[in-house]
């Protein structure tokens, strides 16, 4: 940015000189008091960002004195904000030369500066002067922005959302205070200094309430996520509740539960799935059989053959559970895995036989964590197989009954555990405790902490 700011400011020296008049010394030094004075008593919006009403004074020293001037006024103000720092200092000058000579240059298409001219107030003034004052703000918001960005990583989305955006209002009035307190000093002279006056102190007045507005929303924003994340946690803990009372009554589905969670996430982290979805097949996997919940314990704890009535009553548990967990908003794509975890790549699942591509993956995969859980833990209906046993049917079921890659990555996964992870039986297949209040954490949404872990 030096580079460019040193290329513009030699640029406007070799087509306009340099012009040396008492008034534009005088006026530098009345202005530089100005900038100083506004510094001092900005205000600091962020922990990167301060604004203050110098913007007023450097669109009128633009428009009164031209730019060479005007960077000259700006100076004494730039070395204050980078007195601890070098780079800070070549920084500072660097973006007021860029911003000061932009706005310098529009503002030359409409008058040469106002105090050695022959001012006279005009329309063409005006408009002149708010142009230029708005591309003054407009150049300073970009370098504001762009610095945030290659400093700090800053998105700029979130840099004109947070820095920018709030004090708009107050960027409008820097323009205008500038603009008609120039138009009212070449009408009555030293009383526009009146108008500049009460602009500034209107401008640094809704600086501060938009920073105590921001504060306020960043107030409320904060509760409400809080309450967001209690609403929840509160339900997948009912959730869980509701799967271990299940496993109470037949003695398996908390364990199965507790399986499907971990080998899906796991199974989510092989295919390199972002962290928020793991998270939320770790959650889906735990809750994938929620509605089993309110089904006849018999029919629970049958060891035989199921017959036409138990199987339809049995085959409607994912929709059941859609339902109970698609009632809470947050929970809506969870919901849609659950539902689909028993459909086939061959179209042969339920409840809505869908085929391979239609399917989410996310399904896929709990359809093959649950399968592989279910084989290989002991259930009511029958013993346990060992895992190469288990191995071999998921090899059966390749793109007819489970999708290819996703089994695949879970051999791979498996290949590199131990027996007892193989057999659903070590400390990691624990169901989560909710022994005195307490709830193991999943992370949600890629950061909050909501629900079992």
């Amino acid at each position: 940015m030096a580079v460019f700011a040193a290329a513009l400011c030699a640029s406007w020296l070799y087509v306009h000189g340099l012009e040396f008049d008492p008034r534009l010394l005088a006026g530098a030094a009345i202005f530089g008091g100005f900038l100083l004075v506004g510094e001092v008593l900005s205000a600091r919006v962020h922990e990167r960002l301060t604004i203050s009403a110098s913007d007023i004074g450097l669109i009128a020293a633009v428009a009164l004195l031209g730019p060479v001037w005007a960077l000259l006024a700006a100076l004494p103000a730039d070395l204050l904000i980078g007195r601890r720092s070098w780079l800070r200092t070549v920084y500072e000058v660097s973006h007021t030369v860029v911003i000061i000579f932009l706005s310098g240059t529009v503002f030359s298409f409409v008058a040469d500066p106002l105090l050695v001219g022959d001012p006279k107030p005009s329309v063409e003034l005006l408009y002149g002067t708010l142009v230029a004052g708005t591309t003054l703000i407009a150049a300073n918001v970009t370098l504001d922005g762009i610095l945030l960005k290659v400093k700090y990583g800053q998105a700029f989305h979130r840099s004109w959302q947070e820095n920018t955006q709030p004090y708009l209002l107050s960027n409008g009035v820097d323009v205008l205070t500038a603009s008609f307190g120039l138009l009212a000093l070449t009408a009555h002279g030293p009383l526009g200094i009146l108008v500049v006056f009460a602009g500034s102190l209107g401008s640094q007045t809704l600086v501060h309430h938009s920073r105590r507005q921001k504060v306020r929303i960043g107030e409320f924003q904060e509760r409400v996520e809080s309450l967001e994340t209690a609403l929840v946690s509160s339900n997948a803990t009912f959730g869980t509740m509701m799967m271990q009372e299940l496993g109470r009554k037949d003695g398996y589905t908390h364990r199965h539960a507790a399986a499907t969670a971990v080998y899906a996430a796991d199974l989510a982290c092989e295919m390199k799935l972002v962290d928020a979805c793991v998270e939320r097949l770790r959650l889906a996997g735990l809750l994938h059989n929620i509605g089993m919940f309110g089904l006849p314990e018999e029919l629970l704890l049958n060891a035989g053959k199921l017959n036409s009535v138990a199987q339809y009553q049995v085959a409607e548990h994912p929709i059941r559970g859609e339902k109970m967990l698609g009632a809470v908003p947050e929970y809506g794509e969870v919901a849609s895995w659950i539902r689909w975890h028993h459909e086939r790549p061959d179209g042969r699942g339920y409840p809505d036989k869908l085929r391979g591509p239609w399917i989410p993956v996310e399904a896929k995969i709990l359809a093959v964590a649950q399968a592989y859980a279910a084989m290989v833990l002991d259930g009511p209906r029958r013993p346990g197989m060992s895992p190469a046993d288990a191995r071999q049917e998921l090899g059966k079921g390749v793109d007819t009954q489970f999708d290819g890659v996703v089994v695949r990555a879970f051999l791979r996964t498996l290949d590199t555990e131990s027996e007892g992870y193989r057999m659903a039986d070590d400390h990691r297949f624990a169901f989560p405790s909710l022994e005195n209040g307490g709830q193991p954490k999943f992370r949600w949404d890629g950061g909050r902490e909501a629900v079992p872990r």
